[in-house]
């Protein structure tokens, strides 16, 4: 063997044999046992080419996965543009007319909401991680900046536009900016709190909300609201006053509004009847014919002269172009708007959340997308940050428009970039063109909206009713009631309180279970509450840990096995007499505790300290070899009960060192 062969063989035998070239998840060449940067003796100016190629494309990666438009960019191909163009013009067509009534929700200029429709889909396209989903002004978080907006700005002027838009900037950059610092937290598990019965109450009651603040304008009654003190109150109060002052309704006014309602209402149901037949309809742009309609008879009828409110020169107001205007040197505000921002970024990522996780494209084009909560959190923070500093109004992923822009073919996150410069134009050539725009078509198709919010509610009280969900009924009624009767802000803070505190409650219960033995067999053991016809063995107690222990759910441990001991069930009641003998044996199966803190480990060894003082031999049955073993031995529970010898591999085991096997 030559000196070459000597060296290889040697070199071998030190490393380990050098396994050849395969094919990773990324179909990128891998060079096996690239781990080791060292330069092997045979080591070729190719190998080295390689793994320097292989680091540069997991750099690239790494990027990708944080700043996604590297990944989806390169893989844009030409022939999909067509299919994202017609969705972006589809979307923008039925939801660009929206971003008015978000407008008048939330009392700013209607360029507000053409901004949001702007900035927001564009910053999410390019860090968003769902690429089919579309970023634009909802609802909710227009009623909550218009409930904001109330509360600061009470004078009217020439100046209030600009100042309700400065509010509405603070709050959108407020909330973007609690999104960042949660997803910069990798926080994004909190869309798992807000549980079904909570948002339910709480969409349904803004929707309901919304229809009643929006009928007030719809019946020409909103200055003599201002005069009489209502235009602030809570939505009960304003049913009082609408029953109460119907009868000095504009006719003219109401009839505009209810007829644009009703056109949108049967269109929907014609759209829903005749979809399956006809899928097309469902790209008809309702909205955007309402409001040509309407506009067009306006102007040629001269409604306007007849007490028929328009939305004029508001709608040309301000500048084409979105104006920065830094908001986070507004402490003024601030402060006034947080709790609003942060309610409005914690339901605006839950709604997001829920979107991104039930859109289901026709076709996925895109490859190595996957859905990361933490970078839906720094998306939408970072579209709303980027908001709030042109005035725009708060922004997240809707359900609607974007199973709106699947259907209509949108593949890709270029749909948003393309919808974006489609509200562009509309700034630039058909926003002028909105003078005669009655206001009165614009609060029909928000009550709409308000209405498409309580759809899913009879469905889930049924279902709840069904299956007996008192707890979730109970949660609902009182998050409508609370939001209905005072404020949202009520209404939400009952919602996190409640949900809080099942919370807290499920989780500092202790999961326990006395075992018992299957008849017929040697090795199985279940829940003897489940099969209390399974074996129990005298004088022994046998009691599962099915779950890691912390400080939440170790405080009431030594209570419930104290029950277990003295009953052989949870749910007797403790006043009642002992029905079991006295234990001389306790084997704990821990196989299900894969964790503990020190407060848990502190609790159990005071609990073994008790039964070995009182004669019982404690055993311990499945426990893994990892962290558990270790804060063992450092609490002294191993010594307690005797050593490691009374650690054994299983409850049979345990049982034969006991001596009551049979």
């Amino acid at each position: 063997m030559d000196d070459d062969g000597l060296t290889r063989l040697r070199s071998s035998q030190s490393y380990g044999t050098i396994k050849p070239s395969r094919k990773d998840s990324f179909s990128s060449p891998v060079v096996a046992g690239r781990r080791y940067r060292m330069a092997l003796p045979w080591a070729t100016a190719d190998h080295e080419s390689l793994l320097n190629t292989e680091r540069s494309r997991n750099r690239y990666r790494w990027w990708a996965y944080y700043m996604p438009f590297l990944s989806w960019l390169p893989q844009y191909q030409p022939r999909w543009f067509r299919d994202d163009f017609l969705a972006a013009l589809t979307v923008a067509s039925l939801y660009v007319p929206m971003c008015f009534s978000f407008a008048i929700i939330a009392q700013v200029d209607p360029i507000s909401g053409l901004y949001a429709f702007i900035i927001h889909p564009l910053v999410y396209a390019f860090l968003g991680s769902c690429p089919q989903m579309i970023v634009g002004p909802e609802a909710t978080g227009s009623l909550l900046v218009g409930s904001v907006v109330r509360q600061i700005q009470s004078a009217a002027g020439s100046e209030e536009s600009y100042l309700n838009a400065e509010i509405s900037g603070v709050t959108t950059a407020m909330a973007g900016l609690c999104l960042l610092v949660a997803g910069i937290s990798r926080i994004g598990f909190i869309d798992s709190m807000l549980n079904r019965p909570f948002m339910q109450g709480f969409i349904s009651s803004v929707g309901f909300v919304l229809v009643i603040e929006q009928a007030i304008p719809e019946l020409g009654l909103k200055e003599l609201s201002r005069e009489l003190g209502y235009s602030r109150c809570s939505a009960a109060l304003k049913v009082y006053f609408i029953l109460t002052n119907i009868s000095k309704a504009h006719l003219l006014t109401a009839i505009v509004a209810f007829s644009t309602l009703a056109f949108i209402l049967v269109f929907r149901s014609m759209q829903k009847a005749l979809r399956s037949k006809f899928p097309g309809i469902a790209l008809v742009p309702d909205r955007l014919l309402a409001i040509a309609v309407t506009t067009i008879i306006t102007w040629r009828l001269g409604l306007d002269k007849r007490g028929l409110e328009i939305l004029g020169a508001l709608g040309t107001s301000g500048p084409k172009l979105p104006t920065l205007d830094w908001p986070f040197d507004k402490f003024e505000y601030i402060e006034l708007v947080f709790t609003t921002s942060f309610l409005s970024a914690l339901l605006g990522f839950f709604e997001s959340s829920v979107t991104a996780r039930s859109i289901k494209p026709e076709k996925n084009v895109l490859q190595n997308t996957p859905l990361s909560a933490n970078r839906e959190l720094i998306a939408l923070g970072t579209a709303n940050v980027l908001g709030g500093c042109f005035m725009t109004l708060p922004a997240f992923g809707g359900f609607g428009r974007s199973k709106l822009n699947v259907q209509a073919g949108g593949t890709t996150p270029m749909a948003s970039v393309l919808l974006s410069g489609i509200t562009i134009l509309c700034v630039f050539f058909i926003l002028p063109g909105l003078y005669y725009v009655p206001k009165a078509v614009l609060s029909a198709m928000a009550s709409a909206v308000g209405m498409s919010m309580m759809e899913e509610v009879p469905h889930d009280l049924r279902f709840f009713l069904r299956v007996r969900g008192w707890q979730e009924l109970t949660l609902m009624a009182l998050v409508f009631l609370g939001t209905v009767c005072y404020s949202m802000s009520l209404g939400i803070a009952v919602g996190i309180l409640i949900t809080l505190f099942t919370l807290v409650r499920h989780s500092t219960k202790s999961r326990i279970q006395i075992l018992g033995r299957i008849p017929g067999t040697t090795h199985l053991f279940e829940d003897a509450e489940i099969t209390p016809e399974g074996d129990q063995f005298d004088q022994c107690l046998i009691v599962r840990i099915a779950e890691p222990l912390t400080f939440a759910n170790s405080g009431d441990l030594r209570t419930r096995l104290r029950r277990l001991e003295w009953y052989g069930r949870h749910d007797v009641h403790p006043s009642l007499p002992r029905v079991r003998a006295e234990d001389e044996i306790l084997i704990f199966d821990v196989q299900g505790l894969t964790a503990i803190d020190a407060c848990a480990v502190q609790v159990l060894t005071e609990i073994v300290q008790e039964y070995t003082n009182s004669g019982a031999q404690v055993i311990f049955c499945r426990l893994k070899q990892t962290q558990v073993m270790e804060s063992f031995e450092r609490s002294g529970i191993v010594d307690i009960i005797g050593g490691s010898d009374y650690f054994v591999d299983g409850v049979e085991e345990a049982l034969q060192m006991a001596g009551v096997a049979e």
